[in-house]
């Protein structure tokens, strides 16, 4: 008896169990995804041929998925409610910044995955890509920190860090995408000038 009573109860629980999960996933509300665009660029001169090989930024958990960071008064971290990114973050900007080095006529540029012999990488950390709402003033903000490695003996040829701040006129969702899109346009301008001049 005790047996059919343990049995049941557990296939009972199973049962709800299952029931709140459904209702969990068709009760969630749709994200409306946003996408990033590559800066418009002029055309920028090449010091050498070497080939230089963008790779996928680095970046804490919290950038490293597809939703919009805010980051609130005490530190706290969250996300954009009912918003996304058509992509991982570092991804994203992965693509804008080889994106951006193509329009701006920079030859030998690839990604990790093109049939390419890499000469120089391109490695980035994601240090701020978020909309900054704790000193007030909403503020988009995007900070890169870029080094150029010499694929051969493992050398940093050069680092910087690229930043810029652009400030959000309201927290609606389109104007903080268009506020982070602007921010990035100007650090990946400053970043193919400055990796044109280098690598």
């Amino acid at each position: 008896m005790g047996k059919t009573y343990g049995r049941r109860a557990f296939l009972t629980l199973s049962a709800m169990g299952l029931t709140t999960a459904l209702a969990g996933c068709f009760g969630a509300r749709q994200l409306t995804t946003y996408d990033l665009t590559a800066a418009a660029q002029a055309a920028v001169p090449r010091r050498s041929n070497r080939t230089v090989i963008v790779d996928v930024p680095d970046a804490i958990q919290i950038y490293d998925s597809e939703r919009i960071v805010v980051r609130e008064p005490g530190g706290v971290l969250s996300y954009l409610a009912d918003s996304q990114w058509s992509d991982v973050l570092p991804r994203l900007v992965q693509t804008r910044m080889l994106q951006s080095f193509r329009d701006a006529g920079v030859a030998n540029i690839g990604a990790p995955s093109d049939p390419l012999d890499a000469e120089v990488i391109l490695a980035t950390d994601v240090r701020a890509f978020e909309l900054d709402t704790s000193r007030g003033a909403a503020m988009a903000r995007v900070s890169l920190a870029v080094r150029l490695v010499d694929d051969w003996d493992r050398r940093i040829i050069a680092s910087q860090t690229f930043s810029a701040d652009v400030p959000a006129s309201s927290l609606n969702a389109p104007t903080v995408v268009a506020a982070l899109n602007t921010a990035l346009d100007s650090v990946i301008v400053e970043l193919v000038a400055w990796t044109a001049a280098r690598a």
